[in-house]
């Protein structure tokens, strides 16, 4: 099946796949968990480590699926927006949380940008660029929920935006 883009526009394309919010216990468990979760890694790690090895899963393919399943949720929680309303306000939440900058560069094929990452920056030290898969995980659960289809994101090219600050572009293949 080849990757088509997006040919109508962005807020032209259909709403699916609404999840249900979650309420009661289940929000308390939620928020506690994400509350918990830097200390858990490292607590659970030595278990989590091994059987990660044994299945010959790697720390990208984790963070893509835990990139997939925030952004799954996040495209649910914004579902009553157009696309280019939710795009807009990931790249206002990108913002105000201080994880970076997020731009829509293209609209068709839809190509975003992401600059001064606070996760995927170049690590202090090595000169390198950390590859991260949560945003392409993110953007993939996130598209894939808001538009009811297979989506591909990909990864084209790490550069140096303004100042020399490191930036992420990530393209959309969107498939029938």
């Amino acid at each position: 099946m080849r990757p088509k883009t997006l040919g109508a526009p962005l807020n032209a394309l259909p709403l699916t796949m609404r999840s249900m919010p979650k309420t009661g216990q289940a929000a308390k468990d939620e928020e506690s968990f994400w509350r918990d979760y830097p200390a858990m890694a490292g607590y659970f790690a030595p278990g989590i480590n091994p059987l990660l090895s044994y299945l010959g899963l790697g720390s990208k393919q984790v963070m893509h699926g835990l990139g997939e399943m925030v952004g799954r949720e996040a495209a649910s929680k914004l579902a009553h927006l157009s696309l280019d309303q939710m795009l807009a306000e990931f790249g206002r939440i990108w913002q105000e949380y201080r994880i970076g900058s997020l731009t829509v560069e293209n609209r068709d094929p839809l190509v975003l940008q992401i600059s001064n990452c606070a996760v995927c920056g170049q690590l202090q030290g090595t000169g390198e660029m950390f590859e991260c898969a949560f945003h392409e995980g993110f953007f993939q659960g996130a598209l894939r929920t808001r538009l009811g289809r297979p989506v591909v994101v990909r990864q084209e090219t790490n550069y140096q935006g303004e100042a020399g600050t490191w930036c992420r572009r990530l393209a959309v293949d969107v498939t029938e």
